[in-house]
């Protein structure tokens, strides 16, 4: 593989030489920045958004490694190709809240979103609000909300692109684009399939010889497309729809410690997510209209190899619905007043059952939920806001959920911002937390959160340079958590009894210098978070105090860019700290070690007629890190992938 890979490079490397010799017209322009002003509704929110060209570097990535390796959230994953969940600011994957095009992607049996199912080519636009300034597109966000979203482009006539990838382990991936933008309408196909033999070898430490092995069971591939549709009706209106089907199917790998004779495991879903938007603007007045509907099934079969034959012990399938539609409306009738509301409905269906086992659930729910915010800017160094959401639930009304929050420059002509937010929030129970048979509570009472934070935001620009720092200190109280725990009767209920207490600092860096056809870039961003629960069930726990379980304390990670003509340098550093998978915290062996992984990618790009080329080398985890995200899951060591981008000009 690493052979093939260098034997194609070097035909690139040579094709693109003789593509410098094409005699082509150059044109003198002089140079345009381009500056972006805040917008008055943005001011004061705990919000990062991922710029297009952290997307671009990202396009063959998955959401769940976009994240891990650009912000401050931590990704708990099961393995390449398998499940990988968000803890945002120390809270459960529930608690993050996904939002594509404004509607919300969450299951609502399971309550999260798996993100290594959610390819970064389907993202034209990706913000992260922390927090409280989540209730600003959703509630039940304890930790925070990702919002991702389509952009039209009615500018550029034709376009097409095409990726693929080649890499360790057998895996490949394909993507391609093709659109076409006139005047008044504009629409884009986007594809992409990848499939893994995933058969990386690893050290196994789980049974005591700590022997290598070569992962079994673990092959995957996904398959997904997404046509997106723009009409500009007049200069006032628009409208978007949005179809997005994926399929996916793995088989899933036993745990290292597993001493059967073998085992079958494997999981198929697929997804229909259908969205259209309708937007009017005139002068200080903006409407939207959204309808969404998403249908989620998903097939999952589990069974051992005995000596008298296949041992079945799971064969269901869950079939889940949501159908939602939203109203908004903005209204800024002075200058230094922001107005918005909106009025939202939505419907979730789940429907459970195991084959095997004879057990299951059917059951659904209605949501209605009114918003108003309001921002007002009281001199250019000081504006408020105030949010406000009414959640009703199978007519039962959740107490209200306010936040309020302000952006001040306490110095006149220096660039540092105070931010500070204070919110009450409410998560729902997940329908398999009300109504999973065995276990599930309809008793469960909302989780209930009360947050705050304060940021501080120095931004430095001077010539070619520009340095962005962000400091935040955050606090959140949660009461009634819901956990699965162990019962009378030899199985898990879903019950309200812990209270967490969640605080810790967020760090971010960026730091940009250019200078003629150099460029160079740097990211940081860091994360210390405790989270501990806070109250004793009885005399023998002993999760007081304690952190929680999977949840690192310390997260880092630095991404750096080095760019000077065609060529382009990028190392990536992602560390997790030492996480406990046992509420005790006492035994070495509920400790899994901390773990640094380094991602290296080079490469060069070139122009040939009508195609721009973009081929590099990409090395995963370059110094072969040993390491589990999750006790006795094997996660790959080195890996090679080359890729090959063709962008049709």
């Amino acid at each position: 593989m690493k052979k093939s890979i260098l034997i194609v490079l070097l035909i690139l490397f040579k094709f693109s030489l003789f593509a410098q010799n094409v005699n082509d017209t150059i044109v003198p322009v002089s140079e345009v920045k381009i500056t972006e002003k805040r917008m008055l509704q943005e001011k004061g929110l705990s919000e990062t958004v991922l710029d297009s060209s952290i997307l671009a570097q990202n396009k063959t990535t998955s959401l769940s490694d976009l994240l891990s390796e650009n912000s401050s959230i931590f990704i708990k994953s099961y393995g390449q190709g398998s499940l990988a969940s968000a803890s945002f600011r120390g809270t459960g994957a529930s608690h993050t809240q996904i939002l594509w095009n404004g509607i919300s992607l969450n299951n609502p049996g399971l309550g999260q979103v798996d993100l290594s199912l959610i390819p970064v080519y389907f993202i034209d636009k990706a913000k992260i609000l922390s927090g409280g300034s989540s209730l600003k597109s959703v509630s039940g966000a304890l930790g925070g909300s990702i919002e991702l979203n389509s952009l039209p482009n009615f500018n550029k006539k034709y376009s097409a692109s095409f990726i693929q990838t080649f890499g360790s382990f057998k895996t490949y991936q394909s993507f391609m684009k093709a659109g076409v933008g006139f005047q008044k309408f504009a629409t884009v196909f986007k594809l992409f399939h990848e499939q893994s033999q995933n058969d990386f070898p690893f050290l196994n430490t789980a049974t005591g010889l700590n022997n290598f092995e070569k992962q079994k069971n673990a092959d995957y591939n996904k398959n997904a497309f997404l046509n997106e549709s723009y009409f500009k009706i007049s200069d006032k209106q628009y409208l978007s729809l949005i179809s997005w089907y994926q399929t996916n199917y793995r088989n899933l790998p036993p745990i290292m410690s597993f001493q059967g004779v073998g085992r079958n495991e494997n999981q198929s879903d697929n997804e229909l997510r259908l969205s259209a938007k309708y937007n009017l603007y005139s002068e200080n007045f903006k409407s939207e209209i959204i309808a969404g509907a998403i249908r989620e099934h998903l097939n999952y079969f589990l069974a051992d190899h005995t000596e008298t034959g296949l041992f079945i012990h799971s064969d269901s399938k869950s079939k889940t619905n949501n159908f939602c539609g939203k109203y908004s409306a903005e209204y800024q009738p002075i200058k230094k007043l922001f107005l918005k509301s909106s009025l939202s409905f939505e419907y979730q269906k789940a429907a459970y059952f195991d084959n095997q086992n004879l057990t299951g659930y059917d059951a659904d729910r209605q949501i209605t939920e009114w918003f108003f915010s309001s921002h007002y800017e009281f001199s250019k160094y000081l504006t408020a806001y105030t949010f406000l959401r009414a959640n009703i639930t199978d007519k039962k009304r959740l107490p209200l959920m306010p936040a309020f929050g302000f952006e001040i420059q306490p110095i006149k002509n220096l660039p540092f911002l105070i931010k500070s937010n204070f919110s009450r929030n409410y998560h729902n129970p997940t329908l398999n937390d009300l109504y999973w048979i065995p276990g599930g509570n309809p008793d469960l009472k909302p989780e209930q959160a009360y947050s705050s934070d304060l940021s501080l935001n120095w931004t430095v620009k001077k010539n070619n340079f520009t340095l962005k720092t962000d400091v935040t200190s955050f606090a959140s109280y949660i009461n009634n958590w819901i956990i699965w725990k162990p019962g009378e009767f030899r199985y898990w209920n879903a019950e309200n009894i812990r209270e967490v207490f969640s605080r810790g600092i967020e760090f971010s860096l960026f730091a940009n210098y250019e200078i003629n056809s150099f460029k160079t870039s740097v990211r940081t961003n860091y994360s210390y978070t405790k989270t501990s629960n806070e109250n004793t069930l009885n005399d023998a726990d002993v999760s007081t105090g304690k952190q929680l379980i999977y949840i690192p304390v310390n997260k880092a990670n630095t991404l750096i860019n080095i760019a000077c003509s065609e060529y382009f340098v990028s190392i990536n550093h992602t560390f997790t700290g030492e996480r406990f998978t046992s509420s005790s915290e006492e035994e070495t062996r509920h400790r899994l070690p901390a773990f640094n992984l380094i991602n290296l990618s080079f490469g060069r790009k070139f122009e040939l007629k009508k195609f721009r080329f973009d081929a590099q080398l990409k090395v995963k985890n370059l110094f072969n890190e040993n390491y589990q995200e999750i006790l006795w899951r094997a996660m790959p060591g080195r890996q090679f992938l080359f890729v090959l981008k063709i962008n049709i000009l």
